[in-house]
């Protein structure tokens, strides 16, 4: 039977993988677009804060935007990076904005360690599904790479 402590810190933050993807290969414009409607859709479907998802998802658009001038985002080193950050930065403002809004959480070590567990491994895939999204989109197109 498989650990369901383990399990518990592999979270995988799609949303931040694919607004980086949309920035590179639609531009800032799409990837804000993105980010927003995709805040506003968890923000309809949680009965959580209203406004609270698109406003992390917009200031994790900005987090990759701000460091792509830094960091390459068409390298995977960039990529891993810069997905990383944006996933810790968004975890952290999530518990923020929690704690502000005088909701109950507990913030244990182990959660600051699925934090960081969570960044890492979002940041890895990242390279891994821009590769497997550029080929599927040249599939779809009809583009072929010329080598």
């Amino acid at each position: 039977m498989i650990n369901q402590g383990l399990l518990r810190h592999l979270d995988v933050d799609l949303v931040t993988i694919m607004i980086a993807y949309l920035m590179i290969s639609y531009g800032k414009t799409w990837a804000g677009i993105f980010a927003t409607c995709q805040g506003f859709f968890i923000d309809i479907i949680s009965a959580g804060i209203l406004g609270l998802f698109t406003l992390l998802y917009l200031i994790t658009f900005l987090s990759v935007n701000i460091g792509s001038y830094f960091f390459d985002l068409n390298s995977a080193r960039g990529q891993i990076i810069l997905v990383s950050m944006a996933v810790l930065l968004k975890e952290i403002l999530l518990v923020a904005l929690l704690k502000s809004f005088s909701l109950e959480i507990n913030v244990s070590p182990s959660t600051m360690v699925s934090f960081g567990v969570s960044a890492l491994v979002t940041g890895l895939i990242g390279p891994f599904l821009f590769y497997f999204l550029n080929h599927t989109g040249r599939l779809f197109t009809g583009d072929k790479q010329e080598d």
